[in-house]
């Protein structure tokens, strides 16, 4: 039986090491200036979690730019690999606001990918 072929215009690009590194790197820096920024001014419970879900989504949507191809999946692997060191040196221990902030960075990557490839198409 025949092997049905790939077509090279449908051949998804590999995953960049570079991009997974930049989503990595920038989650933790922006999740940890956010949450320094909060406890620098004061501001209520409620400020930290907003601080934890905004930072990491636009860590998502600037990977999803920074490797144009398959974001997403950057994004994701990049969130994920942060969680346990957002949870030990950020958060003090809370896992809840960690796995947030590794699923919104990954949720921005997809989003913006789909962003983009829908304006490719057209």
């Amino acid at each position: 039986m025949k092997q049905p072929t790939r077509n090279a215009a449908h051949a998804r690009p590999p995953i960049q090491l570079t991009g997974i590194l930049f989503a990595l790197v920038a989650n933790l820096l922006f999740v940890y200036l956010a949450d320094r920024l909060v406890r620098l001014i004061n501001a209520p419970a409620s400020f930290e979690l907003a601080a934890t879900l905004i930072a990491p989504l636009l860590v998502g949507v600037a990977t999803a730019f920074y490797v144009r191809a398959r974001g997403g999946i950057h994004a994701l692997i990049g969130g994920m690999l942060s969680i346990p060191v957002l949870a030990l040196l950020v958060f003090g221990g809370t896992w809840q606001f960690a796995l947030l902030a590794g699923a919104f960075c990954a949720l921005g990557g997809a989003l913006t990918e789909r962003v983009l490839r829908g304006r490719a198409v057209d």
